[in-house]
């Protein structure tokens, strides 16, 4: 085919009929498309004889001055901090900032990046990220989008992705040597969806922090769950109050979690300090209302980072020599523990 340097991935998407997050899935070996897909995909690919090295130049011409932050659940409490750091650095650098909130749901997100493609948007904050790379984030770098993961990432960063998170392993480690100096012994632990880096990197940590300290870990009250919100935290503790024998403290993996244990600890009549400790985590601040003891994980500063390191890439490509940053948290003592 004459011309090969002008044909374009979304060429190749038009006339295949599937997304240009399809066929860079396709180009990138990415195992999310079914065999019958790839092949006619592939089968166009040849027919119009298209190189994928000519995604980068070809897509991406000109600047927007547009940046976008990818969101799982914006009703999250997290995020607001996050996003407010993020929006501060942007703002100052003359950026815009568009929020997409997937709702969950990977299919979803993968049409939003297809979206922010189309919009020519200059860079992506991804804050939705699971270990085992369930969408295929390849296409913004495919684009010459560079892309920087925010508190979740994938297992294994490859070139030309970076990450800002916070030292989740050190936070519940802090909290654990905390709570063995006031002399509490027994921890239940509600740990969150462990396809999720922080979610994982909680719970290891705190498996092995307890051992570590001397310190037994009772598998009856380790609650791993799909959620992480009030109403898991809640139906987590009317379980645990169902065991024979009940901890001196619950720590959970988000606050959200906390205040679901509050709601259950104080419908069935147990204080909290007085009958049982409550510590949570991201030091939300609504936590204030109830006395809960907390982890800072310094959300905003962890945007702030995150948007300084993506518009300096967008400034100086290439010139980054850590692809990761890590923030150290900070422990909030409040009544409840």
């Amino acid at each position: 085919m004459k011309g090969t340097e002008k044909i374009t991935i979304k060429d190749v998407a038009k006339k295949s009929g599937y997304s240009v997050a399809t066929v860079s899935a396709v180009i990138n070996d990415v195992p999310i498309v079914s065999e019958r897909s790839k092949n006619k995909i592939l089968q166009v690919i040849e027919e119009m004889g298209y190189r994928p090295n000519t995604i980068a130049r070809s897509l991406k011409k000109s600047k927007t001055s547009t940046l976008a932050i990818i969101v799982r659940d914006i009703t999250n409490p997290f995020y607001p901090e996050l996003i407010s750091g993020i929006e501060e650095i942007a703002w100052s650098k003359n950026y815009e900032v568009f929020l997409c909130n997937t709702e969950n749901d990977t299919e979803k997100e993968q049409k939003y990046i297809d979206n922010l493609i189309s919009k020519q948007v200059d860079g992506v904050f991804i804050a939705t990220s699971a270990l085992d790379r369930i969408v295929d984030y390849s296409v913004l770098s495919d684009s010459n989008i560079p892309y920087v993961f925010v508190n979740r990432k994938p297992d294994v960063l490859v070139d030309n992705e970076w990450f800002v998170g916070t030292d989740n392993y050190s936070a519940v480690s802090k909290a654990i040597q905390y709570m063995k100096q006031k002399g509490i012994k027994d921890i239940a632990f509600y740990a969150g969806p462990q396809e999720f880096w922080t979610f994982k990197q909680r719970l290891t940590a705190f498996k092995e922090t307890m051992i570590a300290e001397g310190l037994k870990v009772n598998d009856e009250w380790i609650f791993i769950g799909e959620e992480f919100n009030q109403q898991t935290g809640y139906d987590n503790t009317l379980k645990l109050l169902q065991t024979n024998h009940l901890p001196e403290c619950i720590f959970c993996s988000t606050d959200p979690l906390a205040f679901g244990a509050y709601k259950a600890l104080s419908e069935n009549n147990i204080n909290v300090p007085k009958d049982m400790y409550l510590m949570g985590t991201d030091n939300n601040k609504f936590g204030e209302l109830i006395g809960l003891s907390s982890i800072d994980m310094n959300n905003k500063k962890l945007g702030r980072e995150a948007a300084e390191i993506l518009i300096d890439l967008l400034k100086n490509s290439g010139t980054q020599k850590r692809n990761e940053i890590i923030l150290q948290p900070e422990l909030i003592i409040r009544s409840s523990c």
